[in-house]
C-alpha cells in the first residue's frame, strides 16, 4: 500500500518510522485488521507487525480488540494526534520547568527568524511572559486582538505596558497591578515589540503581506539600538491618548524617554520618588539609585533624555540604556507618584 507522499515526509518528521506510516495508514484505509492482514495489505514484513503496533500504541495511535486473532484498530487522526499535540505540551512544560532550576552563564547575543505569522506572534508572547518592567508593542489596530490577553496579563503582573496604534482600542479589561500608556501613531506597517530593552520582536511590512511576513526575535544589543532608535521616532510623532496609572506607586520603565516624558507630565503636582538600577558611565559599575526626582530633559532633537535624581551623594543624571552624556545608564526604573496637597 502506497501511503501519500506529504503524508510519509510529514510523519517521518516527527519521528515515524517506515513501518510505521505504513501500518497506521492501513488500518485508516482498511479499518480494524488482524496482524496478517495488515501485513498483506501494507508489505510491512509480518515478524514486524507486532513491534510497529507496539509502537503505535505507546504513541497513542492504535488500539487493540482482545481475541484470537488479536484485531488492531487506528484512532482517527483527529484524536490521535490531539494525544500527541498534549504529550508534546507536557514534555514543553517539563522543558521549561527544569530551565527554571540552571543557572545559566551570560547568553551570547542570537537572532531567531521566522517567516509564519502565528510563529512571529508565539516569540512575542513567550517574550512577554519573562517582561518585569515594561513592554513597548507598536501594532497597527487589526493585529492588536491576537495579543490582547497576553498583554492584560503582563499588565495584572504589574508590567507597565505601552502600546502605539493607529485606532484606540477598547482597553477597559486591563485591570490590576499595572500601568498602561496608549499613543497614537498612523505611519504603521510593521509591527514591533520590545521587553525590558532586552529583546525585540520585529513582524516586517505585516500590513502588506499578513500571512507570511519576514519576522525576527534578537537579542543583539546592535538591532535593539536600531529598534529602540525607530521607537523614539515613532514617540516623536505620537499623541498620548490614554494614560491608565492602576499602580502609581510602582511604575515601571526600561524606555528612559517614556520615564522622561512622565516626569514631564507630573513633576508639577507629584512628588516622584525612584528606584534605579543603574550602571556608571564612567567607571561600569552597578549601583542602586535611590531619591527623589528633581528634574528631566527630553530633547528628542537632540536624542538626549534622561531625569534627574536628588541621591544622598548630589544630584545625578540618569540616562537610557545606550546613555553616554549622563551619569548614569539604566533599564530598570522604577517611579513613584505621590500627589502633592
Amino acid at each position: 500500500m502506497e501511503v501519500p507522499p506529504q503524508l510519509a515526509q510529514a510523519l517521518n518528521g516527527i519521528g515515524f518510522t517506515k513501518y510505521e506510516t505504513l501500518t497506521y495508514w492501513t488500518l485508516l484505509v482498511y479499518g480494524p485488521s488482524t496482524a496478517r492482514e495488515i501485513s498483506s495489505k501494507s508489505g510491512v514484513p509480518y515478524n514486524r507487525v507486532y513491534d510497529t503496533i507496539s509502537s503505535l500504541k505507546r504513541r497513542g495511535f492504535v488500539t487493540e480488540v482482545e481475541g484470537k486473532p488479536k484485531v488492531y484498530v487506528a484512532y482517527s487522526p483527529r484524536i490521535a494526534f490531539l494525544r500527541f499535540k498534549r504529550e508534546l505540551d507536557e514534555i514543553m512544560a517539563q522543558f521549561e520547568e527544569a530551565l527554571k532550576d540552571v543557572k545559566r552563564e551570560e547568553e551570547r547575543p542570537a537572532i531567531w527568524r521566522s517567516r509564519d505569522f502565528e510563529e512571529a506572534l508565539e516569540m512575542f508572547r513567550e517574550s512577554l511572559s519573562s517582561a518585569e518592567n515594561e513592554v513597548i508593542v507598536v501594532i497597527p489596530s487589526e493585529f492588536f486582538d491576537p495579543i490582547k490577553e497576553d498583554l492584560i496579563g503582563t499588565f495584572e503582573r504589574g508590567v507597565t505596558v505601552s502600546i502605539y496604534t493607529d485606532e484606540t482600542p477598547d482597553v477597559s479589561e486591563f485591570k490590576g497591578h499595572g500601568n498602561l500608556f496608549l499613543r497614537r501613531f498612523y505611519k504603521l506597517n510593521h509591527i514591533v515589540g520590545m521587553v525590558d530593552g532586552r529583546e525585540v520582536i520585529t513582524v516586517q511590512n505585516v500590513a502588506f503581506n499578513p500571512r507570511n511576513p519576514p519576522a525576527f526575535k534578537s537579542t543583539y544589543p546592535e538591532i535593539i539600538f536600531s529598534q529602540y532608535s525607530l521607537i523614539i521616532e515613532i514617540f516623536k510623532e505620537s499623541k498620548l491618548e490614554k494614560e491608565v496609572l492602576k499602580n502609581p506607586s510602582d511604575l515601571r520603565f526600561f524606555a528612559m524617554f517614556h520615564a522622561a516624558d512622565l516626569v514631564k507630565r507630573h513633576l508639577k503636582d507629584s512628588q516622584i520618588n525612584a528606584v534605579i538600577w543603574g550602571k556608571n558611565v564612567k567607571t561600569g559599575k552597578e549601583e542602586i539609585l535611590q531619591g527623589m526626582v528633581v528634574g528631566y530633559t527630553l530633547s528628542l532633537k537632540e536624542a538626549i533624555n534622561n531625569i534627574h535624581v536628588e541621591t544622598e551623594r548630589g544630584v545625578v543624571k540618569v540616562g537610557g540604556m545606550f546613555a553616554v552624556v549622563e551619569d548614569y545608564a539604566s533599564t530598570d526604573i522604577r517611579l513613584g507618584l505621590v500627589p502633592l496637597q
